[in-house]
């Protein structure tokens, strides 16, 4: 049987849907998209892609029940109704099938290609009853097979479409930015050879209305790459260093974190963004740290380096958030003008009873001093660890142990009751208590 271009798919699949099937009997619709096609439009062009795609179509016609159709729907996708199932969960094994067969490397000439297949599956039911209902839930299935990286995800009604949640995410996003939805959060740092905070880091906090709390890797996730991230930074860049005055006002003398995303330094106005902070909240730039994933800070992004050279111009500090979670090279370390490396919690959390995650960490504070740089410990939760991280000689550390993330209001309340004057007291007095 022949392969159905888009029209003549949709005409019949249509058709066959809506005409009456024998009791008992079901219906579903597959999605099976192509990954590794987009990259051989470039590199065998795209009449070759077409022929392929159109070979594969063939196979899985052959492969599946005379009453099913299969069409090309998408550059790199196929749709397949499956017509007369006998219960749902034959849908599932249809899919597993059509697995099995792409599975193999594709024979095209003397070159064997590997197809990397997805499956969306959408069964019919009372709620899904449409051609177009059934192929844009198997898309949505697609898609989150991609993000969960399996072969084959079933649409259930009850999972709300991963796109669709980021879109509503990002418009509402926007209007928390303008709105005053969003709020930062203080988590202080303390400087252990004097007990004192010696800055807070700043951290973006948003409780949705209808969702309720968004992780922030999430939030910074939605707004790179829109318009949103610079609307997004100078709100979290003007808010951190207001708010920063205010509780040096209020008697706490330290300085402020601020974490930047990649995309923030790709910003050819970032420097006169920080520029026009530093001129209207009168915080000290030395005061400033900017922190910056790893990820961020070693990739060779042309201007990246320029930025970063930039803002040490202008006194801020930079520090390297997350070390040793990303892809760090000495060389390219060298390069980049860091005060500070923030060692990551995974390695600080279980230090103190894990011996390869002492040493680990031990190798860190002795790697960055020998580069002149200072280091934060992130993840303290208990004393054990705190006096652990003294003995090797860190210089900060941060975490639940001294206070989580907190509002303006909270933080200076703290400060004011003299919360985190615990750690002033030696290592035998703090042990004791």
């Amino acid at each position: 049987m022949t392969v159905l271009v888009y029209q003549d798919f949709l005409q019949q699949a249509s058709r066959k849907l809506n005409t009456a099937h024998p009791a008992g009997l079901r219906s579903a619709v597959l999605i099976v998209n192509f990954e590794r096609l987009a990259e051989l439009d470039g590199a065998l062009g795209f009449t070759v892609v077409d022929d392929i795609l159109q070979q594969i179509a063939g196979q899985l016609r052959n492969a599946l029940g005379p009453e099913d159709l299969v069409g090309i729907t998408g550059r790199y996708q196929l749709c397949c109704l499956l017509a007369d199932l006998l219960t749902d969960a034959h849908a599932m094994l249809a899919a597993h099938k059509i697995i099995r067969i792409l599975a193999q490397p594709f024979a095209f000439g003397r070159r064997n290609i590997i197809l990397a297949p997805r499956i969306g599956v959408a069964l019919l039911n009372e709620n899904n009853h449409t051609l177009d209902q059934l192929m844009s839930n198997a898309s949505a299935a697609v898609r989150q097979a991609k993000l969960e990286q399996n072969p084959i995800k079933l649409f259930l009604n009850e999972r709300e479409d991963p796109l669709l949640f980021q879109i509503d995410l990002w418009s509402d996003l926007g209007n928390a930015i303008e709105t005053g939805g969003l709020h930062l959060g203080y988590q202080p740092q303390i400087e252990i050879a004097s007990g004192k905070i010696k800055a807070t880091e700043a951290l973006l906090r948003w409780h949705h209305p209808n969702h309720g709390p968004i992780r922030t890797d999430k939030l910074i996730q939605i707004a790179e790459g829109t318009a949103l991230m610079p609307k997004l930074t100078l709100w979290v860049f003007h808010t951190a260093l207001r708010e920063c005055a205010e509780y040096r006002k209020a008697g706490l003398h330290a300085g402020i974190s601020i974490n930047f995303s990649a995309d923030d330094l790709r910003d050819p106005e970032l420097t006169e963004l920080v520029a026009q902070g530093l001129a209207l909240w009168n915080v000290p730039a030395g005061d400033i740290t900017v922190e910056l994933t790893e990820t961020a800070v070693m990739a060779n992004h042309a201007g990246t380096l320029d930025t970063l050279y930039q803002l040490k111009k202008m006194g801020l500090k930079l520090a390297m958030d997350d070390f040793g979670t990303g892809y760090s090279s000495m060389a390219r370390m060298l390069d980049l003008p860091l005060d500070e490396v923030k060692i990551d919690m995974i390695f600080v959390r279980h230090m103190a009873t894990r011996h390869k995650h002492e040493r680990i960490v031990d190798s860190m504070i002795t790697l960055a001093h020998r580069l002149n740089l200072s280091v934060v410990a992130e993840g303290v939760e208990d004393l054990a660890t705190y006096q652990r991280l003294r003995t090797l000689g860190c210089d900060v550390i941060q975490g639940y142990l001294i206070g989580k993330a907190m509002p303006l209001p909270e933080l200076i309340e703290a400060v004011n009751n003299q919360s985190f004057d615990f750690l002033r007291t030696s290592p035998d007095t703090a042990t004791e208590s």
